[in-house]
């Protein structure tokens, strides 16, 4: 039996999501946003640019996933939200840094330097967007992480 208090929360779920789709919403349109999102995507990671066209197509699927597990918080979603933020993370780290080995001048032990060079700082900027406290999915994301962590503690 399907408890009254949840048929209540989706049908108003529902009738938010609605209401954004068909642009009633004084925040506008899902449409809208999205268009928006694309644009400053464009600009930032084009898809015609070879570097950043892996990059571009990833962050277009994001917010489908960000959506469905928002929406749907089930171990599969979230698993999937998860495995496109890593590849999202790995293309940025990869395409985006630079690792640059150098000698330590004036000692008379040589002592190597590791340095991280960021090459891209719009794309930067987008990590650093990802990762933002202000991101309600990553927030969820992380306290999902602790419950399951707690959890694994007390099993034991």
């Amino acid at each position: 039996m399907i408890s009254p208090v949840l048929t209540e929360k989706t049908n108003f779920r529902d009738k938010q999501r609605k209401t954004l789709v068909e642009g009633n919403s004084s925040f506008g349109s899902i449409a809208e946003k999205e268009n928006g999102f694309l644009a400053v995507l464009e600009s930032i990671a084009p898809q015609s640019n070879e570097n950043t066209a892996e990059l571009n197509t990833l962050w277009r699927e994001l917010p489908e996933r960000e959506k469905n597990f928002i929406d749907s918080p089930t171990i599969h979603n979230l698993e999937e939200y998860k495995s496109i933020v890593r590849k999202i993370i790995q293309l940025i780290i990869q395409k985006n840094t630079k690792f640059v080995l150098a000698k330590r001048r004036g000692e008379t032990d040589m002592k190597l330097l590791h340095t991280v060079k960021i090459i891209d700082e719009n794309i930067h900027l987008l990590a650093t967007t990802m990762i933002s406290k202000n991101n309600s999915a990553f927030i969820a994301l992380k306290q999902i992480e602790k419950i399951r962590g707690l959890l694994f503690d007390i099993s034991k």
